[in-house]
């Protein structure tokens, strides 16, 4: 075991350095590395706030597939920011936002009690815009690789947009601009308007438009309108966001889209079943369609109604022609009828007269003859009735010799005895 007087001469033996000696020595390290120089640097801004003196204090970061790879401070002093702000003009806002990346020119600093920290003395505009325009053209490109450019432009439209959902953010100016050129139009038709509201700029702002968009087709409207006020490219960058695009082309109803001014042009529109080069001309478009189609019913009802008239005037006349022809018809009919019955009758008359004369004859002849073929009639010409027992004799064979016959002649009569009798088998 160690003696205290050992311990003492073990810690007499060590360097022991201070925070502020080893802060001087990062500091010389640091100022030897850069020499005093600035570099460019690229990074997002996780935190941003202004210091009531004026100076903005961020914090800076790397993240890759959601995970942080650095985090460092960034300091914006109250001169440089003025000037910052005054080059990137009315994109000052939208850059210097939390969610925002940037690329800037700063040198490297470190103090004491705040440690390492980046000062920023310039932001290079250009730089973000030709990155912003780089992951546009590749989000084009998947787009078109995919077959995605034409698919919501392919889904039927609905010959009456009269159900809309809205997707925008309420209060902005171009959200504002679509409800007054959509609802209070001039022509005064009018449209059943839901609103669901997103987010439209930011790093959060396609997350949010995607969400709104899937609650926009649990609505069941006829179409979906996605509006976003102007603004600079970096404003309008969510909008090339390449999940909200694969959104939008594999939606089950038609998007439109108003987008930033007339000069605008996002990845939203390609894949948009229509886009238009601003919230109010999508509002135009729609109020024109609906009046449009209400002025053709309107030309078809009147048309309608005038073939209805025309067709009831010409069944109208017909009528009267059909009750016409029923009024005289019959009566021309019974008089062809009586006509037919008087010549019937005459013919019948006529052939019932020829009828009777025929039969008329036909007894005439038959009493002629019934006449002729009486007894006595037949007596008169010589001939005379044989009776056996007061039974006319027909044939031979029935008598015997010695019968007693009588015989009966045309005038008087006889009485006989048979001699002979001749039989039939005789002759």
């Amino acid at each position: 075991m160690e003696t205290p007087k050992a311990l003492i001469d073990a810690v007499n033996a060590k360097k022991i350095y201070t925070l502020s000696q080893l802060g001087e020595s990062l500091k010389r390290t640091l100022e030897k590395v850069t020499e005093g120089q600035a570099f460019w640097f690229k990074a997002e801004i996780a935190k941003l706030s202004t210091s009531p003196s004026g100076h903005v204090y961020l914090e800076l970061v790397e993240e890759q597939r959601g995970e942080r790879l650095a985090s460092m401070r960034g300091t914006l002093w109250k001169s440089q920011h003025a000037e910052v702000r005054e080059a990137l003009g009315e994109a000052a806002d939208q850059i210097l936002s939390k969610g925002s990346e940037i690329v800037f020119r700063g040198h490297v600093n470190y103090h004491p009690v705040y440690g390492i920290s980046l000062v920023i003395e310039e932001i290079d505009l250009s730089a973000m815009i030709g990155e912003l325009e780089r992951r546009k053209q590749a989000t084009v490109a998947t787009l078109k690789a995919q077959g995605a450019l034409e698919l919501n432009r392919g889904l039927p439209l609905p010959r009456l947009l009269q159900r809309i959902a809205l997707v925008g953010s309420p209060g902005t100016s171009g959200f504002r601009d679509f409800g007054m050129h959509l609802l209070h139009n001039e022509w005064g038709v009018g449209f059943d308007v839901e609103v669901f509201a997103a987010t439209v700029q930011g790093k959060d702002a396609p997350r949010s438009l995607i969400d709104a968009l899937a609650q926009a087709t649990t609505w069941n409207p006829d179409v979906v309108v996605m509006v976003r006020g102007g603004g600079s490219a970096l404003d309008l960058d969510a909008f090339n966001n390449l999940e909200l695009c694969l959104a939008i082309a594999h939606c089950a109803l038609p998007v439109f889209t108003g987008i930033g001014h007339e000069t605008d042009l996002c990845v939203a529109d390609l894949v948009a079943h229509k886009h238009f080069k601003t919230p109010t001309a999508v509002a135009d478009e729609l109020v024109d369609r609906l009046v449009t189609e209400r002025s053709q019913l309107a030309e078809w009802s009147l048309a309608m109604g005038q073939r209805v008239q025309q067709r009831l005037t010409w069944e109208r006349t017909r009528m009267a022609k059909d009750m016409q022809t029923l009024i005289l018809q019959p009566r021309q009919l019974l008089a062809a009828e009586g006509v037919r019955l008087a010549h019937v009758r005459e013919q019948f008359a006529f052939h019932a007269r020829q009828a009777l004369t025929q039969q008329l004859q036909h007894i005439k002849h038959l009493a002629s003859t019934v006449s002729t073929l009486q007894p006595k009639n037949t007596l008169a010409r010589g001939f005379a009735i044989a009776r056996k027992e007061g039974v006319a004799i027909h044939q031979s064979d029935s008598l015997s010799v010695n019968d007693s016959l009588s015989l009966q002649f045309h005038r008087g009569t006889a009485e006989v005895t048979v001699t002979h009798v001749n039989s039939p088998s005789d002759e």
